[in-house]
């Protein structure tokens, strides 16, 4: 008995034998040799699919979708932020409040860890702003279909 299952076509009729494959040339560029080695049917649908993609108004909206998205993303983390900031704050200045009646003599030492825990909510605030703006000017930038 022959051992057939080279030569003989796969699923859906295609060969996937030994047999069906041309022979690949080392000569060849390696763009050539990618092309026969590579179904021409499998190559036609990845084609067609970043034509699709890139090339019409439903690719350019997943596109604008996914921006979108990564936008939202980077608001919501510097809201985050912007709240994580605002709990360190407020535990620092009570800190630094206990500290300044505990002990009068050393009331400027803390005053500024107090200060400075009062301005980092509002460094935060800005940053969160800034991130705000951006996400909406690369949004008002993109293409859309």
């Amino acid at each position: 008995m022959t051992d057939d299952r080279s030569s003989s076509p796969g699923p859906g009729g295609v060969g996937n034998g030994p047999a069906d494959r041309p022979a690949a040339d080392e000569s060849a560029e390696p763009a050539v040799r990618a092309e026969t080695i590579v179904n021409s049917q499998v190559l036609d649908s990845v084609e067609q699919s970043t034509k699709f993609v890139f090339g019409s108004p439903a690719g350019t909206a997943i596109a604008y979708q996914k921006v979108a998205q990564a936008c939202a993303l980077a608001v919501q983390d510097a809201t985050d932020y912007q709240r994580n900031v605002m709990s360190v704050s407020t535990a620092a200045q009570g800190k630094a409040l206990a500290l300044m009646m505990s002990d009068p003599a050393n009331v400027e030492r803390y005053a500024t860890a107090y200060v400075l825990a009062m301005i980092a909510p509002v460094a935060a605030a800005v940053t969160a702003g800034l991130v705000g703006k951006e996400a909406r000017e690369i949004l008002a930038g993109f293409p859309q279909a």
